[in-house]
């Protein structure tokens, strides 16, 4: 039930209440709505009779219910009783209509069912009715202005003059006329307050009552408003409704749909015409023996039937049952079957029964369960479908002794070649993979898509060594490794595989998903494209990463974190051109950390962008600080993870750290790897990268060749620097290929305007050969490891003097 309120007959807007907008799903304005988007809801039979009532009750003041249908946004149709009345000012003018909604679509339905059963129940139907009450503000009921049909109890609410808690009530109401009291004392509305009346016939009435209080424009209360209905009848009718419901179940399960009997003595079954015509035989020549009719069974519902009929015939009980038979063209019908034991004088005398064609309703229970439990893009199975079956799978490995496994397979690369060409080919790459794995394993193994670009595979019969395992496992590998064609363009992908080996590794669905989920994790920090068998070694491991990345969180926020700097020299000049902040952690437990031990944890847990955030910034700090200690402006030199340019506003926040540090932008070197590339669109990346060059910070593409090298990058993107891993540098002394190799990007650096930095050197012959290839600055332990803040500008001193003495002939500038 919902309230409205109309404030001028001129108006345009209706005010309604906020259980009206809800339960009609109006969008209001502070309560306010057009009156035009309300009527476009009603249909159109009882647009206009609402219309000029709404209109007659502002001209004339007069009352109205009308009763009529209104549409819900989502199509469906509500049966409604709308309620207007007019309020009069002290001239006898109407100054308000408002009214309530009423929402009677379960009653009208249940009415309405009644009616089609039989006209007795559509006689009682329309004998229902609802009235509008006031009281006064002292909450005695006003004379009702019409005739209120009904008995005495009826007749004492017509006849108002006394409160609702002064009507004779029957006992069992006390307690909850006493709330209904308090809150219209408090004056609360109230809805579907109910209560009994009891005539002074000794009739009881149930009524259903819902109201609101009333107030004038000063603010005085001057009574309550609302409507009443009596659900005597409808609580009759409503069982009298069940009843029959019942009796017309029974009556269609043995109803002439189609009948069939077999008579013991006669040895034979009769068909009646409606059976005939449902299963598409011919009377005149198709005898309906049960030689004849079993080649049309379909598997073993012959046999099933002819038990169903025997266990009728023991037990003298009802039984119904599903078959799947052919009709006589062809076709597989779905049948519910009932058999009954058909009795005569205490007597089984043979069998009676029913059969119905619910192919449509099997069918669309069939398609139901295909989009419950299927994956729609690919077809395979569906995560739901997916724990179902691998609960069973364990528990028949229980059961019978037997092994099992499940494999959870996790695609390479899918990411990039979603990024790369579009989610439609990833779409299809998917399909492919799919087919893919049904080819290699075949259409009996269980094979599931869990959600994205993660498969499982429930796998038996392999002898569960940990040979047959992993072999099944790396046949897989091999077959999704390949590269693949698509309209698109060419995409290759590869997978990574963990294994639980079930019930060994899993008693329950999720201990063995959790297991196996954990294989695949230690499979991907192995190198991916590989597969691994759950240890319990792994469990620990990964409780161990935990613990290390809450540590590592803590670290974080307490400042328990530190840089050191390792000093990068110009070949040249001999001189410390800058350096390179490195983060260092120690743990409080286990002492320092390598960052090649805690930086892959921050970066999977997401603390990688705080950390990179606070290197940025100490990283600034200091270079200022040396700046204003008088030493010779150096560079400072950052790693920068990708997901600090994807997580956050990177060039805002490197400009804020500018800007609060004071530290030149100049000096500022950005280090990027070539992992940026991997899974983010090259436009992206050079919006990013422009606009931190923007700034006037230098860019360094770090790590290059180690990755996905490719010279598009160099010359698309604005790098100032290129840093050649230390793979390139370690060995050059004494490998002649990597000389000649190192040589060719060096010259194609110079060739591009960008300065060369070969990091990992560690030997006096390789800085000889660096020298002779024209690099521009080294960094390495042959000059420094990293070392605190304090005693960097300390070893930069002493690598320019030892630089000054042992190269007394070079140019010095």
């Amino acid at each position: 039930m919902g309230y409205w309120e109309s404030r001028s007959a001129a108006a345009t807007d209706l005010w309604i209440s906020p259980e009206f907008a809800a339960f009609y799903e109006f969008d209001t304005v502070d309560g306010f709505i057009p009156i035009a988007t309300v009527r476009e809801r009603y249909l159109p039979e009882s647009r206009k009779l609402l219309q000029a009532h709404y209109a007659t009750c502002w001209a004339e003041g007069r009352p109205y219910a009308v009763q009529t249908k209104l549409r819900r946004p989502d199509g469906s149709v509500l049966d409604c009783v709308v309620h207007g009345e007019a309020e009069f000012d002290p001239s006898g003018q109407v100054r308000r209509v408002s009214g309530i909604v009423r929402d009677v679509t379960e009653e009208t339905t249940a009415l309405r069912r009644l009616a089609e059963s039989e006209q007795r129940l559509a006689d009682f139907v329309s004998t229902a009715s609802d009235w509008c009450w006031e009281s006064d503000a002292a909450h005695r009921l006003l004379p009702y202005p019409k005739s209120l049909a009904g008995n005495a109890a009826f007749q004492s609410v017509a006849a108002g003059g006394r409160a609702r808690w002064e009507l004779s009530y029957a006992p069992e109401d006390t307690d909850a006329m006493a709330r209904h009291r308090a809150d219209m004392e408090a004056h609360r509305p109230f809805r579907n307050f109910t209560y009994t009346l009891i005539g002074t016939d000794g009739s009881r009435v149930s009524i259903c009552t819902s109201g609101k209080p009333i107030f004038a424009d000063d603010g005085s209360f001057l009574g309550y408003r609302g409507t009443s209905s009596d659900i005597t009848q409808l609580r009759a009718a409503k069982a009298l409704l069940d009843q029959r419901t019942r009796a017309l179940e029974e009556a269609h399960q043995l109803g002439k749909i189609g009948t069939w009997s077999y008579r013991l003595n006669a040895g034979r079954t009769i068909w009646s015409p409606e059976l005939y015509q449902l299963l598409g035989f011919d009377p005149d020549t198709f005898q309906p023996s049960y030689a004849n009719i079993r080649p049309y069974f379909l598997g073993s519902d012959a046999d099933r039937f002819r038990d169903v009929q025997n266990r009728v015939l023991r037990s003298r009980r009802t039984e119904a049952t599903d078959l799947r038979m052919l009709h006589a063209d062809g076709t597989a019908r779905d049948l519910a079957v009932i058999c009954k034991a058909e009795i005569v004088h205490d007597k089984v005398i043979g069998i009676i029964g029913t059969v119905q064609d619910v192919t449509e309703r099997k069918d669309a229970e069939r398609q139901l369960e295909q989009l419950a439990y299927s994956d729609p893009l690919t077809g395979l199975a569906n995560r739901a479908l997916f724990t179902r079956q691998l609960a069973a799978l364990i528990d028949g490995c229980a059961v019978d002794g037997r092994g099992g496994a499940l494999l959870l397979i996790d695609l390479d690369r899918f990411k990039e070649v979603n990024d790369s060409l579009g989610h439609a080919a990833g779409d299809k790459l998917l399909i492919q993979v799919s087919a893919a794995l049904r080819q290699e394993l075949g259409t009996r193994t269980f094979i599931a898509r869990l959600g994205g670009d993660e498969f499982a595979v429930l796998a038996e019969d392999y002898g569960m060594s940990d040979a047959a395992l992993t072999g099944l496992a790396d046949r897989l590998i091999a077959k999704l490794s390949v590269p693949v064609d698509l309209a698109e363009g060419e995409a290759c992908v590869g997978a990574t595989i963990g294994i639980a080996r079930l019930p060994e590794h899993g008693a329950t669905a999720e201990t063995a998903v959790r297991n196996a989920d954990l294989a695949l994790y230690m499979a991907k920090e192995a190198g991916r494209g590989r597969a691994k068998l759950f240890e319990p070694v792994y469990a620990q491991a990964v409780d161990q990463r935990l613990d290390l990345s809450r540590h590592l969180r803590h670290a974080v926020e307490t400042g328990a974190l530190q840089a050191h700097y390792q000093p990068q020299m110009d070949l040249r000049t001999g001189r410390v051109t800058g350096f390179e902040a490195l983060l260092r952690w120690t743990h409080p437990e286990r002492g320092p950390i390598s960052p090649t031990e805690f930086i892959p944890i921050a970066e999977s847990s997401g603390l990688i962008v705080d950390l990179g955030l606070w290197v940025l910034r100490e990283a600034c700090r200091q270079g200022r600080a040396w700046l204003d200690a008088g030493l010779p402006p150096r560079s400072v030199s950052v790693n920068v993870s990708p997901a600090q340019i994807w997580n956050v506003d990177f060039e805002t926040a490197v400009s804020a750290v500018l800007a609060e540090t004071g530290f030149p932008a100049e000096l500022l070197c950005l280090e990027l790897t070539e992992s940026l590339f991997v899974d983010h669109t090259e436009q992206r990346i050079s919006r990013t990268l422009t606009a931190l060059s923007g700034l006037g910070a230098r860019l360094a593409l770090d790590d290059f060749g180690s990755g996905y090298s490719s010279l598009g990058y160099l010359t698309r993107l604005p790098f100032d620097c290129l840093k050649v891993d230390r793979a390139f540098v370690d060995g050059i002394s004494t490998a002649p290929e990597k000389r000649k190799l190192l040589g060719g990007i060096i010259a194609l650096s110079h060739g591009l305007g960008m300065t060369v930095v070969a990091e990992g050197a560690e030997l006096p012959a390789e800085l000889d050969v660096l020298g002779g290839l024209d690099c521009d600055v080294v960094q390495g332990f042959v000059f420094s490891p990293p070392v605190a803040a304090d005693q960097a500008p300390l070893v930069a001193a002493s690598i320019e003097r030892e630089a000054w003495r042992i190269q007394p002939r070079r140019k010095r500038v």
